[in-house]
């Protein structure tokens, strides 16, 4: 990851922390980061589907992230949400419309 990418992902979580994302903590910003590039950079070899979005690689981030934050992501619910609000957050620095 460039710094260009890494300064902006790192001000998107921080954010995120300032508007009271529970995951957003600043003690797992790094874990945050990692785990999310090396989703969203695999995501097209994991992927096989005909035309997938950018909404699809979204949901595919987060639940990377899930996977890796939670003892047990099949108890989360609505915790999910933020989970896609970090996935969103870091999309928008990863990859910029």
């Amino acid at each position: 990851m460039d710094d260009t990418t890494h300064t902006a992902a790192m001000a998107a979580l921080a954010k995120l922390w300032s508007e009271g994302c529970p995951l957003a903590d600043p003690g797992s910003h790094a874990t945050v980061l990692d785990v999310g590039w090396r989703r969203w950079r695999a995501f097209d070899r994991r992927n096989k589907r005909r035309h997938p979005d950018r909404d699809d690689r979204i949901e595919d981030t987060a639940k990377g992230l899930c996977s890796a934050m939670e003892s047990d992501p099949t108890l989360v619910g609505p915790l999910m949400q933020h989970y896609r609000c970090l996935a969103v957050a870091l999309a928008s620095a990863f990859d910029p419309i």
